[in-house]
Formats: C-alpha cells, structure tokens, sequence
C-alpha cells in the first residue's frame, strides 16, 4: 500500500517543484499565455452589431493564435525578450492580414489608406459597417493589438489580474455607440475566462477573491452603464429641448421604441411643413428593410460612397405616371434627428436656412432618405423637398383592374435590383406557420401581387382587428419579432408598429418585396396654410413592390381614436399620363407639377402617432450617476468592510490574533510596503509563518511601525501554540496596535499614498510580492535561483 503511494507522491513533487521553478524564473505559466487573451476574443463578438459579418472575428482568432505561440516559445525567455517578441509578432501579424485583404502592408498605419477609409466609414456610416477589405483589416488588426496588450499584461509585467481589462474597454465600447449592453452570454463567458486566468494565476488564492470583486465591478461598468444611460438618452430631449426620432444609426429596435414612444403622454410639435398642393403629406424618415435576424433595421450602406444630399437622384422604384408630387417644404420646430423627414420619392432637396449644409447630409442608397454624417437637424433648419409618393388607393384600384400596372413596368421609372429585392423577400427561417397559412388564406382569391397586398391591408382593417398600444405591452408581446407577429395574428390587438411589421412579413411569405418606413403622418392644418406636426404624428406602415406601380404605402392600422390622423387627405384620381412630373437627375428645378396632372393619392385613416424619443428619463441620469460614483468607491468600501469585521472578530475573540495579523498586513500593504525576498536556502525565512513574513518585512518598515506588528506576531504565536490560546490574547491591546499601526504608517508616507491607501488599496489586488518567494527576483537573482 505504501509502495503504491510513492511514485504518485514523486510526480506530484516533480510537478510542484517545476513550477516553484517557472516562479523563481519569472516565468509566466503555460495556461495563463494561453488564457490571457480569451477574455478579449469573447469579449469581441460584442463587436458583431458594429460590423457586418464575422470573418474578421475569426481572422483575428488566428492573429491572437500565432501571439500566443510565439509567447509560448519564449516564455522561459528574459521579460525584455518576451516583449520583443510580442512586439515584432504583432506587427508582422499586421502587415500580412494587410496582404491577406489586398492592402498595402502598413495599410493599417496609413491614414490615406486602410485606416483612413475606416476611420472615414465610422464617421459617416450607420452600424453595423460594410465588411469591406479596410473594415475588415482594421477590426482584426485591433483585436490583435488588444490582445496582445492582454498577453503584455499576463505573460510580460506579470499582472494577470489586470489581464482582462482591454477585454472590459471592448465590451464598453459598442455598448456606448448603440445604445444596447453587450449579450448575456457574452459577458458571462468574458467573466468566466477571467476567472479562470485569475484562478490559475493568483498567489496565495485567497487573494482571488478581492481580484474577482473588482473584476465583477468592472463587468458592472461595461454592462450596465450603456443600458442605464444611453449614447441617446431620451431625457435629453428635457434638457435641449428638442425631441429626437425613434430611428438613431446603427440601434436596432426602432420599430420597439417607436412602441414606447406611443405611451408618452405628452405631446410636442416637431416640425411644420406646406405641401405644393396644398395637401396633406406622410414623411418618410428611414426604411427598414432587413429583417433576416428577426428584427427590422435599415439595408447596410456605406455613406462614404453615397451621393451627398446637395445633390439630386433618381427615385428608384417610383412610378411618376401613378404617383402624387410630394413637393414640400419643411421648417423643424423641435425636432433632433440624423435623419430629415422627406417624402418617399424625394429626389432634390435645397437648403433655405443657414442651419443646414446639405453636404453634411447623405442618401442612403436608393431608398430616397436622407441622412446625416454630422449634427442632428437644429430648430429653425428649413429645406425644400421634390418628390413623389405612391399610396394605394381607389385610383390605383382602377388602375390595377384595368391592367394598366403589366403595360407600365419597367417604362420611365427604374427599377430596384435584383439584389435589392432579395433582400426586401428575406425571412428568418423559423418562420412561424400560421403567419404564412393566414397570409395564404386572407389573398386566396385575390390574382396579382396589387390585389393581395389590398386584400391584406382591408383585412387589418377590418373589426377582426382592435387598435391598442397597452394590449401588447400587458400580455408580452411588444416588438417585431417573428414571435411577436405570430402572437399578434393570434390576439389581433396592437398598434401601427404590428400592423406594419405583420403585413411586411406576410407579404414576403407570398412573394411580394416589402419594407417598412418610420416617418411622420399628415399632422394638423394651420390657418397660414402650414400642416404642424407633432411626436404624436409618429408613425410606421408598410411599403410594397407591385409590378408596374413601384413602392406602393398601404395603412393596415385600422380606425381608433389614437390612431386617427389630425387630416384626412381628399383623392382626385385622374387618368394615366405618359409624362412624369418628377426631374430628372441632371436638372436643376424641378418640372412644373402643373404640366402634367397626376393622380393625388390618398392615404387611408389611420396612420398611428406616436410621441418622441423614450429613455430613462431624469431618473436614469440619476441611476447613471449612482452607478459611477458606486464604483468609485466600490474598493474603498469593500476595504473598510473587511476591516470593520476583522476589528469586529478581534473584539469579539474570534480568532483575534489571526484576525488582527491579517488587517495588519493589508494596512502595510496599502501603504506602498512589501516584504523582502528571503536569503537563499534559509527555510526559516521562506516559511510562511507569521514570524518569517515579519523577518521579511523588518528591512522595509519605518521603525515606528515594527512594534506594533511584533505584538500582534507575538499574539499569533499564543494563539495558535499555547493550549486554549485565544483565551490568553488581550484583544484590547490588539485593538489598539492596529490602531495605531495605521497611525505610524500613515505618518511615514506621503498625503497623497494615505488618501490611495484608503479610496484604491492595493491589498484589494493579488501580488506575487505577497508570496512566500517575495517580489519576482530579477538580473542575476533570476539567473541564480
């Protein structure tokens, strides 16, 4: 039995003492090069909502790979080489993912080129961005450099514990920029890696605890504090007094907040405008086309390649012969957004204010909206907007039973692309049944593309369906998911943002392209001729490519009180004309709406309004506020804690002299103090009993303090060597040497350590100077042990 016992015995010495022998060396361990950057390749798939794609994810995966091995084949190397290495591995790295994406090897450093046209799309482009070959270089390029900060950290300076902090700064950052924390997941795999490098790494663990705190508080700041207060906080619209628009770049859940908005009460005016015509007229601020991860957002177009707003366009998928001139002009009153509000064919706008340079101002695409690479719009910005909108209604009804729309398509209007509608068909595979089989059911007996989208608009509106902005929100179905709409066909109560997400998607299970817009309903007239429009005019409906017609707008919110607009506009049909009243790109004004009468569409009743922007309100400020003032003094508190229960212990009689030991050496510990390296082959000293800590550390305390810790040693000793040891220790006199153990030590340092002793005590952090071997030996100490 005990030959048995031996050689496992044996093996387990080999093992340890290797590793005393790596220690000795400064030698970082195999597992921590390993681990100390996973927290950072976890922590960036947080990135995912910025970029397109993820093939700059796993490229940086294999940059980090080849870091990591070529720390490893160094690591029993001098620091400096270490460093070396890492150095000169990531910048190689670097120039040949430059290669790999047909740019210049120091394209990443060159601000004319890779680095420079990403830095130029991050400015003007909504997230997520193109996955272009600069993007993508760039990205990986990062997450190297990040990386190999973590593995500087672990495996160089030999602070594992700090390892996981550039991993922190990735999740902060594209929580800041959308407005949404990183994943659950995400950031439980991110503490979870941490954990575990601090596990194998920390010396003695019980000093793990205290790092595993402020790794947890630092989790806190780069989850909660996007979610708490966001980049576009709706209580800033109290303080600017501006209201901003549901639809911010790059944040997904428009068609969500929209949902909030709706349930402000209270009501703002936004903009004004006067129509050419006289008329009422629906404005378009965004489309949100894409909808294969279940959640609507706007098709990904790189600004930087976009025509700027000075400049006209063709309006693509608008039929001039069957639209109405949407020619308006447009004063913001109280309005902050990136995005103008225009009609849905805009094709020329000219500034009439100081206010707005229309170069600062893009198309998106080809989707006729406008949006800004700078400041928001500012109250006053006034604009002119030519266009044209395509609704249906009875004339377009005529119009379609005649066959007119078959003889007409593809003549004097372009077309989307073939990619393009694509994209307006996609749906998430786990399409749910019963959304398709009602869409079959309510067009079964309607023949083309025009007359089921008809179909499917009058069976909204029909006393089936209830309006309701509360009905979701209490049974738990708010948003646009393919949940959501499911249990909306279901319970068939809601408001514009169901009606619109619904008959998108059921139009794309028949086969009809579709998108919705986010914009503003007609508003209410004013005496001078001028429509006023409010956050109430809020609004979303669907739009539908129909053959031969273009993007069609259809209103399935049905009548309600909420819901119904302040105008309803008049329909005068009029006959086909083979003349377009729209310009053309290259002219300068646009054509005379009177030269050729065109039919004047009708949007149907209903449109929802909403309120402005939501937020956390004042009350989120304060939270936010509460939340970095908590982590400010977060390790002052969690210092003062462990001292008042450790002083609590001490007067108790619960293991005083262990106790008193212990916050004695955290007060030396704070105050910039650590025990010396113990003389070779001297087991005394390298002991780690109290008496030989102190042995160590008499060379480097003030004489004043040394007393002190020599009566609480002495303590130590009775307490755990004398028979009912604890009952012999005076712990008034404990007490008193700690108190004035912190005195003597706070007099021997400067004003400036005694306030860092108390707000950052460094007895919070794990060092190896703590360590039974002392602080990591260096030059010939290193080469000798």
């Amino acid at each position: 039995m005990s030959g048995a016992a031996v050689p496992t015995r044996g093996r387990t010495d080999v093992r340890e003492i290797l590793d005393r022998d790596d220690d000795l060396r400064d030698v970082p361990s195999t597992w921590v090069v390993a681990l100390a950057p996973v927290p950072v390749l976890i922590a960036a798939l947080a990135i995912r909502p910025l970029v397109q794609g993820t093939a700059w994810w796993i490229s940086g995966v294999v940059v980090v790979a080849v870091l990591v091995g070529v720390v490893l084949a160094v690591r029993r190397r001098a620091p400096g080489v270490r460093f070396v290495a890492l150095v000169a591995a990531v910048v190689a790295c670097s120039c040949a993912a430059a290669l790999v994406n047909d740019v210049q090897p120091l394209g990443w450093l060159d601000a004319d080129g890779a680095l420079g046209e990403t830095l130029a799309a991050i400015r003007l482009n909504p997230a997520p961005l193109p996955q272009t070959d600069a993007i993508r270089l760039i990205v990986t390029v990062s997450i190297g450099w990040v990386a190999a900060v973590s593995l500087f950290v672990a495996a160089v300076a030999r602070i594992p514990s700090l390892a996981a902090a550039p991993a922190l700064v990735i999740l902060v950052v594209p929580g800041i920029i959308t407005g949404q924390p990183a994943s659950t997941p995400l950031v439980v795999g991110t503490a979870v890696a941490f954990l575990v490098l601090l596990w194998l790494s920390v010396r003695p663990v019980q000093r793990a605890v205290p790092a595993a705190v402020v790794g947890a508080i630092g989790l806190v700041v780069a989850v909660g504090l996007p979610a708490v207060v966001p980049l576009n906080a709706g209580w800033l619209s109290g303080v600017t007094g501006a209201i901003q628009s549901p639809i911010q770049p790059g944040r997904p859940g428009t068609l969500l907040e929209l949902g909030d908005d709706l349930r402000r009460p209270n009501e703002l005016e936004v903009f004004r405008y006067r129509s050419s015509d006289g008329q009422p007229e629906y404005l378009k601020l965004a489309d949100l086309d894409e909808f294969g991860t279940g959640d609507w957002v706007p098709t990904v177009t790189n600004a930087a390649e976009a025509e700027t707003a000075d400049q006209q366009q063709w309006a693509e998928g608008v039929n001039p012969r069957l639209a109405t001139r949407g020619d308006v002009t447009v004063r913001i009153t109280g309005l902050s957004s990136t995005y103008l509000p225009v009609p849905s064919g805009a094709v020329s706008i000219e500034s009439q204010s100081t206010n707005l340079d229309l170069s600062q101002w893009r198309w998106m695409g080809n989707s006729s909206t406008v949006r800004s690479t700078g400041a928001a719009t500012a109250r006053g910005a006034m604009y002119e907007v030519y266009g044209a909108s395509t609704f249906a209604n009875e004339y377009l009804d005529a119009v379609a039973a005649s066959g007119a729309l078959g003889r007409t398509d593809g003549r004097g209007f372009r077309a989307p692309s073939d990619e393009q509608l694509r994209t307006d068909l996609t749906l998430p595979d786990d399409l749910p049944e019963n959304i398709s089989a009602e869409a079959a059911d309510v067009s079964a007996a309607a023949t083309d593309d025009y007359g089921r989208a008809r179909a499917l608009e009058q069976w909204f509106r029909s006393d089936l369906f209830t309006y309701s902005e509360t009905a979701p929100v209490e049974q738990g179905y708010d948003g646009d998911s393919m949940d959501v709409v499911s249990t909306f066909l279901r319970v068939r109560e809601g408001y514009c943002v169901h009606y619109s997400s619904a008959m998108a998607v059921m139009a794309r299970s028949l086969g009809i392209p579709s998108r919705i817009a986010v914009g503003y309903r007609a508003g209410s007239p004013q005496p001078d001729g001028e429509y006023a429009v409010s956050n109430r005019q809020l609004h979303s409906w669907p739009e539908l490519y129909i053959e031969g017609a273009g993007w069609v707008a259809f209103e399935p919110t049905p009548d309600s009180d909420e819901a119904a607009p302040s105008e309803e506009p008049s329909a005068s049909p009029t006959a086909v004309t083979p003349e377009t009243p729209l310009p053309a790109p290259e002219q300068t004004t646009p054509a005379d709406p009177s030269a050729s009468p065109t039919p004047s569409a009708t949007p149907a009743p209903g449109a929802a309004g909403a309120s402005g922007s939501g937020g956390g309100g004042p009350a989120g400020l304060l939270v936010g506020l509460l939340l970095v003032l908590a982590v400010l003094v977060a390790p002052a508190a969690v210092r003062a804690a462990r001292r008042r229960s450790r002083s609590a212990a001490v007067a108790a009689g619960r293991s005083p002299a262990v106790q008193a030991w212990r916050e004695v050496l955290d007060d030396v510990a704070d105050h910039g103090y650590a025990p010396g390296v113990a003389p070779t082959g001297d087991a005394a000293a390298v002991a780690r009993t109290a008496r030989a800590v102190l042995g160590r550390l008499r060379p480097t305390l003030p004489a004043a303090v040394l007393p002190h810790l020599e009566a609480v040693v002495d303590a130590v000793d009775r307490e755990r060597f004398a028979a009912d040891g604890a009952a012999f220790v005076d712990t008034g006199a404990l007490t008193r040497h700690l108190r004035e153990a912190r005195s003597a030590l706070d007099a021997s340092v400067s004003a400036a350590r005694v306030v860092r002793s108390r707000l950052l005590p460094p007895s919070l952090l794990p060092s190896s100077a703590w360590s039974h071997d002392g602080p990591r030996r260096r030059g010939r100490d290193r080469r000798t042990a």
